[in-house]
């Protein structure tokens, strides 16, 4: 090879590089924060659920129940710990549960979908967006590395970009 297709080969993996920044950043600008979520159901979700502290016994308990989900990458430890919570929280019935996908059905919260890393790929991100406007949920929100889908018979179809 050439100096320049190795110039060549650098420049795009920089470029790359900049574009999952530039997927970032542009989430950081769209995002709101939980004081500006106007709705009583998603503020509460977000402060009791979303972002509460684990308790780390349980939590190692549905590890443990669950051996071939992947805990190296820390977002992939969010995504099980927020599988954990909801399903804590709520009383959730597992349906359907892998390293990608979680689908769990309950009395307050019909349906529930908890999705890891919707915005790896950009397939993902399609599928991710897709996923947003099927009937089936009518609430989304989306935390970058999880994105939670459900359905609250209560409440209006609405997503939110949450911080």
């Amino acid at each position: 090879m050439t100096f320049s297709s190795y110039f060549l080969l650098f420049s795009l993996k920089k470029v790359r590089i900049f574009a999952s920044k530039m997927t970032r950043l542009e989430y950081w600008i769209k995002a709101q924060t939980q004081y500006r979520v106007h709705s009583p159901f998603v503020f509460e979700m977000y402060r009791k659920v979303l972002f509460a502290r684990v308790d780390n016994k349980a939590f190692a308990t549905f590890l443990a129940q669950h051996p071939s989900c992947p805990t190296s990458d820390p977002r992939d430890k969010q995504y099980l710990a927020t599988v954990y919570k909801m399903q804590d929280y709520y009383g959730l019935q597992m349906l359907c549960f892998d390293s990608d996908e979680a689908v769990m059905e309950g009395n307050l919260l019909q349906r529930v979908k908890v999705v890891c890393r919707p915005h790896r790929s950009r397939a993902r991100e399609l599928r991710w967006m897709a996923q947003q406007g099927n009937a089936q949920y009518n609430v989304g929100i989306d935390l970058y590395d999880v994105g939670v889908l459900f359905f609250n018979p209560k409440m209006h179809p609405q997503q939110f970009v949450l911080r």
